[in-house]
């Protein structure tokens, strides 16, 4: 429960630090793997369902499978965090009490094995728990997200250590131990605080004006709507901030509900570029693609089937950008897909199960884009974008700005959670993008929460509410140079995984060591 309230919506960022406190101790009088998983398992689940119970919608317009798959997330996820603890209590079952001081570096290995397979879900990573507290997130242009998450993983294993010399009665050395949870506590936090000061007397001399559409439109009702006059709603939007002179608009996820791109829709892919024409803007937007297959030879296993065209086609959660007199648009296809929700994982290898995914709504069996785009605008500044879910992965993110992306925009739509957690959460977890990468982020929504986010974290414009139509605009500083963290990645979670791999194998030699000595 401690862990649980720490994570966004609660501003309790402070509690994580303590949180893996009860588990660990609990661990001390485990005695056997069943006991093991099963004190894990509770643990877990409660951490699980405060953190993610909104993942089902839980509103009347919600779809059951949606709901029932939420459920099934809440009560199998815990089992996923059990495994780490698993692999612990067999080291220390090798190594003694010692071996908590290791549990940091296997807790995060599975932190980044959780978040690189098509069933990736590292939505509760422990390090986006600080996703409010800007000072102790700075060191994340270095060490990533990952970071952030090793040193709250490591004050807790201190502090439980802490306890275990104080019941030992080893007074002096709890206080060490202590001490040492406290430093590692609050250096990044001082780190941080300067790093923030230091930052208000940064001049940037390239900037441009952005303008973000927040339509407040029904996800739901959407696709059952004439989409020609969805898009009439966003362009008068957009015709209200245009007084504002913004050179670059962003409309957010699936904003244009149909295949505009397509030569079916050309007359209004004329009417949009009439439009964008007449009002000199750049305008990056949410719209389906799609990829026709001329040779049904070329067609992937788990391609869909147009019988008008007679041609087999992919379709993909996508993004456009349209500019004043350019006709070759440069696109975007959503790479990391929500596991059973937008495209059953490895689903090119299983075609079959496809059939399980039948909503009403829009969201089907998307395919995987394919290359990580970076935009160029008219002037020369360059972009990328994250479709919704793909923002909370750092490792795929940052490997834009290491492409040359000048600032970074998320598209999204987050209106089917409504006020629930996962709305907050996805707009905090931007934050960490920002940061990491030292990158102005831009968050159009739906429905709130859209935000327009300093290199700091800090909000520039925003955050909006949420079921409110309304507009950001504002000027954004244009950064190049790229962070330790862009360059080189996860590094951290690589050398978190040697000390795991390198532990494990200890412990197998002390295992059958002493079985054949």
């Amino acid at each position: 429960m401690i862990l649980g309230l720490s994570f966004p919506p609660f501003h309790l960022a402070w509690l994580a630090f303590v949180g893996f406190v009860p588990l660990l101790l609990a661990m001390e009088e485990v005695a056997d793997y069943r006991e093991t998983l099963k004190t894990a398992y509770f643990g877990f689940l409660v951490f699980n369902i405060i953190t993610i119970y909104w993942v089902g919608g839980w509103n009347k317009d919600a779809d059951p499978f949606m709901m029932i798959g939420g459920a099934a997330l809440v009560a199998a996820h815990p089992l996923f965090f059990a495994v780490p603890i698993l692999v612990y209590h067999f080291i220390r079952k090798k190594l003694g009490r010692r071996a908590i001081l290791l549990f940091p570096f296997l807790f995060l290995t599975f932190e980044y094995l959780h978040s690189i397979t098509q069933v990736a879900f590292p939505w509760l990573t422990v390090g986006y728990s600080q996703s409010y507290n800007l000072a102790d997130i700075q060191m994340a242009s270095f060490t990533g997200l990952f970071g952030i998450s090793l040193q709250i993983l490591l004050v807790g294993s201190v502090l439980t250590y802490a306890v275990i010399l104080l019941n030992d009665g080893r007074r002096r050395d709890a206080v060490v131990a202590l001490a040492s949870a406290l430093a590692l506590a609050l250096i990044p936090e001082v780190y941080g605080l300067v790093v923030l000061n230091n930052s208000k007397s940064h001049k940037y001399p390239d900037q441009i004006k952005v303008a973000v559409i927040q339509p407040n439109i029904d996800p739901y009702a959407k696709w059952m709507a004439n989409p020609r006059r969805i898009l009439m709603t966003y362009e008068h939007e957009t015709i209200g901030v245009l007084n504002k002179k913004p050179t670059f608009v962003v409309w957010p996820e699936t904003a244009i509900p149909f295949y505009i791109l397509l030569p079916y829709y050309s007359n209004d892919l004329h009417v949009l570029q009439t439009f964008i024409d007449t009002t000199g803007i750049s305008l990056l937007s949410g719209v389906p693609l799609a990829r026709y297959y001329s040779d049904s030879s070329d067609a992937k296993a788990d391609s869909h089937y147009d019988p008008i065209m007679q041609e087999y086609y992919d379709a993909y959660n996508g993004a456009a950008l349209f500019q004043p007199h350019v006709t070759n648009y440069q696109t975007y296809g959503k790479i990391i897909l929500v596991p059973f929700a937008e495209r059953i994982p490895y689903a090119d290898h299983v075609p079959f199960l496809i059939n399980v995914l039948k909503w009403g709504v829009g969201i089907s069996n998307w395919a995987r884009g394919t290359d990580t785009t970076v935009f160029r605008l008219k002037n020369g500044n360059t972009f990328s974008t994250m479709i919704c879910y793909e923002s909370i992965f750092p490792g795929y993110v940052r490997q834009f700005t290491s492409k040359g992306a000048d600032f970074l925009v998320i598209i999204t739509n987050d209106g089917w959670f409504g006020k629930l957690s996962g709305t907050y959460q996805h707009a905090a977890y931007a934050i960490f993008r920002a940061v990491e990468n030292r990158r102005v982020v831009i968050q159009s929504a739906n429905t709130g929460i859209s935000e327009i986010l300093d290199p700091y974290g800090r909000y520039i414009a925003g955050p909006t509410k949420i079921d409110e139509k309304t507009t950001l605009v504002s000027n954004i500083p244009i950064v190049t140079r790229k962070t330790f963290y862009a360059e080189h990645g996860n590094w951290i979670a690589t050398l978190a995984g040697i000390i795991s791999v390198a532990s494990i194998l200890f412990a197998l030699f002390l295992k059958f060591r002493s079985k054949f000595s």
